[in-house]
């Protein structure tokens, strides 16, 4: 509030109080949901936006499809709607859009920039990764969030535990071998677009690139 920030975004709880507070300046409140029963307390708490985390997206993920995350969020909230789970070019901002998203969130994408403060060695193993080596699990952080696979083996943590989700508590974390791992420091998030993801580019050609891809694609559909 002391420095009116524009837009917050919430999650792990959307508080009315929160919402208020960020209203009384003009600023925006957009919160992150899994599924329709939080984006329908979002709602009941005001905020101006939801970002639906979808399966596949990196750091806390849901594991709901996009398509189905969508349209179940759109019949309990009226608001702007913000996907996040696996987008890394422009074709798939325009389907985004096409199920009914207003806008979208490219966070694995950015990471592999060069205005980026990821190590280089996280950027190269966004590169090598593929979609099967996301792995979700609650064991870094408590809650379920998806790792890259050669992260939390490099971590010291058990793979075999990792792999059964339903042995896990999912209000403790698992000790890793190496007391050094630091959840979201040395063990690195990434979502499923990294299957999409083959080098380091700037912002700005990043942004122009994802703008041809997208322009390209809306073209096709016209044709």
């Amino acid at each position: 509030m002391k420095h009116q920030v524009p837009i917050v975004i919430t999650s792990l709880g959307a508080a009315t109080k929160v919402t208020e507070a960020v209203h009384s300046y003009g600023g925006l409140v957009f919160h992150d949901v899994t599924n329709q029963k939080h984006a329908r307390k979002a709602a009941e708490a005001g905020v101006d936006g939801i970002i639906a985390v979808s399966a596949g997206a990196g750091g806390h993920a849901g594991i709901i499809n996009p398509f189905v995350l969508v349209h179940e969020i759109r019949e309990v909230f009226e608001g702007v709607i913000l996907l996040a789970g696996g987008l890394s070019k422009g074709e798939d901002i325009l389907a985004a859009q096409a199920m009914g998203a207003d806008l979208c969130y490219l966070g694995t994408r950015f990471i592999n920039t060069t205005e980026s403060r990821a190590e280089a060695a996280y950027q190269n193993m966004i590169i090598e990764a593929v979609s099967g080596d996301i792995i979700h699990t609650p064991a870094v952080s408590g809650i379920p969030a998806n790792f890259m696979r050669q992260s939390l083996e490099a971590a010291g943590y058990p793979m075999d535990k990792l792999n059964q989700a339903g042995e896990l508590n999912y209000g403790d974390k698992l000790k890793p071998v190496d007391d050094e791992a630091k959840a979201w420091k040395t063990v690195w998030s990434a979502g499923q677009g990294v299957s999409q993801i083959t080098d380091v580019v700037s912002v700005s050609d990043l942004v122009g690139r994802i703008g041809d891809e997208y322009r390209r694609a809306r073209a096709r559909l016209c044709e």
